[in-house]
């Protein structure tokens, strides 16, 4: 439980986890259960043609985002809460630290209520034995809640356990899905195809702002960089499209009634709250991390034990009832910080009064303003590529990296 080093670099030393670590970790998470809704969406909204481009474009961008928050990771060896006070000053860092806590156990308490209404649906159809979702969230939350606080000695080794059957899921779907194509209707919906790809993003926005979380550990910032640029480009692309082409052919985005249609057994269904664990320890293990900058009075276990709870009440709650709406936000909130944090750790010199600052208000204005111009572009049109997460992290990234040029002159006068 100790050595995750969640208020300090991480020591040179201490950096040598291979960069397959951080493919595992993200392509479990992008293989799970919740893509085979957002797939699902995607042949809805879009139909299948302009659903493969939306695809392509979608997960290229998102690649790009997480190579980009991969290299920061290494080269600052920090966590992402600790790149925030880098970035917006110890109190302000508090604005982003308490938003993607929010973030993550919203995140968390999403997917434990999934596993729950997975479980009951499954004992339902499979052994005709009604339960509430309750007793499916409470015991993967005390599961998962466990491994998270062994750290990230237990944490990189547990996509050892879940890829191969995440990966059954896939093939499974694709093989009976693909050839079935000719049988899906031809749908083409309303919505743009700058909201489809802005989708694709937020739902891993947050998974690449956390990524230095996980990168830090990495030797060379190349390979962590290459490993979260395969996991989410091709496989994620080829995961989605098969997602997408299974609700083409079953007409849904239920992951229960897609496999049982594309003629999975029922027993396997039993199966598919798995699908949810390494997201769910993921999301508890970097909201933890975050929550732990500002509640430095408390050793990290006991904030992951409480996270856990807070997040398994949320869930028992029926907090997944607003998913969609949950993802929006995001979309909106994280990539313009996520371009700030990156600005700062691979172009800013850093000597420590960063973090010593209470408030760095620029950077703060500067996320601000990033969100703004998503939320016009998305609802207004008035966008530079008509891609909402794309316009409010190119607007941030521009106007953070064109404030530090502007300061560096400063900072040399004042040094001499």
């Amino acid at each position: 439980m100790t050595g995750d080093f969640p208020r300090q670099p991480v020591p040179e030393d201490r950096a040598t986890r291979p960069a397959a670590t951080v493919a595992l970790i993200v392509a479990n998470a992008v293989i799970g259960v919740p893509i085979i809704f957002l797939g699902g969406s995607i042949d809805r909204d879009h139909g299948m043609a302009r659903g493969a481009l939306i695809i392509v474009i979608g997960c290229a961008l998102t690649a790009a985002l997480a190579m980009l928050t991969a290299w920061a990771g290494v080269r600052s060896r920090c966590s992402t809460a600790l790149l925030a006070e880098r970035s917006f000053g110890r109190q302000g860092a508090l604005v982003l630290n308490v938003a993607l806590g929010a973030a993550l156990l919203g995140w968390f308490a999403v997917e434990m209520g999934f596993i729950g209404q997975l479980l009951a649906s499954a004992m339902r159809l499979t052994l005709g034995i009604g339960i509430s979702p309750a007793p499916g969230i409470v015991v993967a939350s005390l599961v998962i809640g466990v491994v998270a606080m062994f750290g990230i000695a237990v944490i990189a080794r547990a996509p050892l356990l879940f890829a191969p059957l995440l990966v059954l899921l896939v093939g499974f779907v694709g093989f009976a899905a693909i050839p079935r194509l000719s049988e899906a209707p031809v749908s083409i919906g309303g919505t743009s195809i700058g909201t489809g790809i802005s989708a694709i993003v937020g739902a891993y926005v947050v998974g690449c702002l956390i990524m230095p979380d996980y990168s830090r550990f990495v030797g060379k910032a190349r390979n962590a960089a290459i490993a979260a640029g395969v996991a989410l480009g091709p496989v994620w692309a080829v995961v989605l499209g098969c997602y997408a082409a299974a609700g083409a052919v079953t007409r849904s985005d239920e992951p229960i009634t897609i496999l049982l249609a594309l003629g999975m057994p029922a027993m396997l269904t039993l199966l598919l709250p798995l699908g949810l664990m390494q997201n769910g320890i993921m999301c508890l293990y970097s909201s933890a991390l975050a929550t732990s900058t500002w509640l430095r009075g408390l050793r990290f276990p006991a904030i992951v034990l409480a996270t856990m709870v807070l997040g398994m009440a949320l869930a028992l709650a029926g907090v997944q009832a607003g998913f969609v709406g949950f993802l929006v936000l995001l979309a909106f909130v994280f990539p313009p910080a996520a371009a700030i944090l990156a600005v700062e750790a691979l172009f800013a010199p850093h000597d420590g009064s960063e973090a010593r600052a209470g408030f760095r208000f620029v950077n703060l204005a500067i996320w601000a303003l990033g969100s703004l111009a998503a939320a016009l572009s998305e609802y207004h049109g008035m966008g530079l590529s008509g891609i909402s997460a794309l316009d409010g992290f190119m607007i941030a990234f521009a106007a953070s990296f064109m404030s530090l040029r502007i300061r560096k002159p400063d900072a040399a006068h004042a040094s001499s």
